[in-house]
């Protein structure tokens, strides 16, 4: 059995991390694991929330919002796991997700991360994995989530058979992401000039590259209330957004998709 470190990042997220930190308690019994929370210089009362109902979880608080993939990074350095499960502050465990990929992980040993069926409240399947983008794809994403949008109970019966079983992916999103520690540090962690977005599509892309495999396993799941993240700095996530897009498309694809993809956001005005 491998010690799980289970990090989450917090920024102002006290709405939804009590919530959190107790499904985690409730679920993890006779789990060997820590919780590290790195907390960005949260303005609420989150670091009280922790200290006095959550003592036994390790809280790093930071003077300054450090981004998310820069937070993460820290707590690496004090977690003392085999597996590491990179977990937002607005989800809520169901059940021992964080054993079950464990488990996985040390039954596949060409798997690099690995991820669950994420679900809204209702228990519908949330989007959180895909192929590798490229400007194409990405597209075409678009699409799908506005169509999603609009028509989400058609769609989540449609999803409910496309990622109804194990498969290898492209990406997972970081709201709930388990990784090999030695493999996190062969990839020396998150990009930090990702402060926020696509940072958990970067990671994904260099396990790739590492020839490991990335896997999505439904036959574990969470829920994931979504707003947790950006709910605070709406103004700014918008920003965050194109800048992590942009780093990403010089990073892995090259000046003629990024020509390509400046030219589609300049016809758009979003930039």
């Amino acid at each position: 059995m491998s010690k799980i470190s289970i990090i989450l990042v917090n920024y102002n997220g006290q709405q939804f991390l009590e919530n959190c930190l107790k499904s985690i308690l409730d679920n993890l019994q006779n789990t060997d694991y820590e919780v590290i929370i790195v907390d960005n210089a949260s303005s609420d009362d989150s670091i009280k929330i922790i200290k006095d109902d959550f003592p036994s979880f390790q809280l790093i608080c930071s003077d300054t919002n450090l981004g998310f993939g820069r937070a993460n990074n820290l707590a690496v350095k004090y977690s003392q796991g085999d597996h590491l499960l990179f977990l937002n502050t607005d989800t809520i465990l169901t059940e021992n997700t964080p054993k079950v990929l464990s488990d996985y992980l040390n039954q596949n040993k060409e798997v690099g991360a690995v991820g669950p069926r994420i679900t809204f409240q209702d228990g519908s399947y949330q989007i959180s994995c895909g192929k590798l983008l490229n400007i194409i794809v990405e597209l075409l994403y678009k699409i799908r989530a506005n169509l999603d949008n609009r028509w989400h109970k058609f769609f989540s019966i449609l999803y409910d058979r496309i990622y109804s079983k194990e498969q290898e992916i492209g990406w997972l999103t970081g709201a709930c992401l388990m990784m090999r520690k030695d493999v996190f540090e062969k990839l020396e962690g998150f990009d930090e000039l990702f402060f926020m977005y696509f940072e958990d599509v970067d990671i994904c892309k260099r396990v790739h590259d590492l020839g490991l495999k990335v896997v999505y396993y439904p036959k574990t799941s969470l829920i994931h209330l979504l707003g947790g993240s950006g709910h605070n700095i709406k103004k700014k996530v918008s920003v965050y957004y194109r800048d992590s897009q942009l780093h990403y498309y010089q990073k892995h694809l090259g000046s003629f998709q990024t020509n390509l993809l400046k030219l589609y956001l300049k016809f758009l005005n979003k930039v």
